[in-house]
């Protein structure tokens, strides 16, 4: 089973088991507050245009790399003229298809990263917020960017996020293990997250830049990411 195949099956079956945590993991695994969990979309995608510098228009396409439930989706599509959000899981999309009540917002299964149903210079923005570290490998995230450069209009932007690559990275193994202990130790909680489906990916900015067919800019944001953002 290739990686991308890997990660799919991983994504549907957490979309499963849980799919508003494995979304975002920032609460609670039990009695999340749903109300709070869409709300949150409103707010990243306001930090994303604000130190991306992207403002969208009535008449912009947006693509979305890994929309999940469609928590930012909701968030873009009152502000764009059409949204194309992509995902490895059906499982997800069938809840984001549920959840998300725009006309403009179509939801896609990404088959692959060549993402062929976009044509060369149609879009306006590409965006993947905290989607990128759970990639199998680097040749994925290279096949991504180079689609971003490809599809994205003269003058379109992109923006996407990484997980920082820390010390811990150089312990992952010992981390990774310790979590499958706890994990055949109690039915509770989330599971699999010491599965490379989960941990992905750590590159440094060094390598994301040289991966990157477009010249981007980077900086925290929430205190835990890097923000990457440029124009083609």
């Amino acid at each position: 089973m290739s990686g991308l195949e890997a990660s799919r099956q991983f994504w549907d079956e957490k979309a499963r088991e849980n799919p508003y945590w494995y979304v975002s993991s920032a609460g609670p695994y039990e009695g999340r507050n749903l109300a709070e969990f869409w709300a949150s979309g409103a707010k990243i995608w306001n930090d994303l245009k604000s130190e991306s510098g992207y403002q969208p228009k009535r008449i912009d396409t947006v693509v979305e790399i890994g929309c999940g439930v469609g928590r930012l989706t909701r968030a873009i599509a009152p502000e764009a003229g059409i949204v194309f959000a992509f995902d490895l899981s059906a499982e997800m999309l069938t809840i984001a298809r549920s959840s998300v009540e725009a006309d403009n917002a179509s939801f896609h299964r990404a088959e692959t990263p060549a993402l062929a149903e976009i044509a060369d210079g149609s879009v306006d923005a590409f965006v993947a917020y905290c989607v990128f570290q759970h990639l199998p490998d680097l040749g994925v995230l290279r096949e991504y960017l180079k689609t971003a450069a490809r599809v994205l209009k003269p003058g379109g932007t992109l923006i996407f996020t990484m997980s920082p690559r820390t010390w811990r990275d150089s312990i992952a193994f010992a981390l990774r293990a310790r979590r499958w202990l706890a994990e055949r130790r109690s039915s509770q909680g989330p599971r699999g997250l010491y599965r490379n489906e989960w941990y992905g990916i750590r590159p440094t900015i060094k390598e994301i830049e040289d991966l990157c067919p477009i010249k981007t800019k980077n900086l925290m944001l929430h205190g835990d990411k890097w923000l990457f953002f440029g124009t083609r």
